[in-house]
């Protein structure tokens, strides 16, 4: 199979790369995204899976698979590429982690509200549905920019802005009415 692919890579390019990746898809995508599902978004991920189907595409000449089967290449350049992607983002993800540590480290019966609050607001978040909770998380707690959320996800800067100011109006809304059940409890 592995050889059938690679002859199709060097004769057939183009059908040579369909079939790698009707292949081997589900297999770099399952090791990029449970390297880097925690701290990237879903199209960082697929991006760096396409990087691995490229680079696979560009070096099909020189893949030899006397030194090991196709399988095994892709799986090893899968998990290059994404602790590469990983490293090179790595300011913030370090950022990101030592934030986590920190509150970890503080943390106190006094902060059980605190996380209580946290809790219901990233639910709240959540429910904003996709692309705004990811624009909520990139803005506030990854402390991008929007313009650089706007380079990341290819949505005008203008639209980012927007999305953020009416995203808030609806967190109030979303939080007022969680908020609300635990008054009633309270009484």
């Amino acid at each position: 199979m592995d050889k059938k692919i690679l002859d199709l890579l060097k004769n057939k390019p183009e059908k040579g790369l369909e079939k790698l990746i009707d292949t081997y898809s589900g297999l770099v995508y399952t090791i990029i995204y449970n390297k880097l599902s925690q701290c990237f978004s879903i199209e960082d991920i697929e991006e760096c899976v396409s990087s691995v189907f490229y680079e696979v595409y560009q070096n099909r000449s020189v893949i030899e698979l006397k030194k090991g089967t196709l399988k095994a290449y892709i799986a090893v350049l899968s998990k290059r590429r994404a602790i590469d992607l990983f490293r090179k983002n790595r300011k913030h993800v370090t950022n990101l982690v030592s934030l986590e540590t920190q509150d970890l480290e503080d943390y106190t019966a006094e902060d059980e509200m605190d996380a209580e609050t946290k809790d219901m607001l990233i639910r709240a978040i959540k429910a904003l549905g996709e692309p705004d909770s990811e624009i909520f998380i990139r803005k506030y707690y990854l402390g991008q920019n929007s313009k650089e959320i706007s380079g990341l996800m290819g949505i005008k800067q203008n639209t980012i802005d927007k999305r953020l100011s009416r995203g808030l109006s609806k967190l109030r809304t979303i939080v007022g009415n969680m908020e609300k059940p635990q008054e009633m409890e309270g009484k």
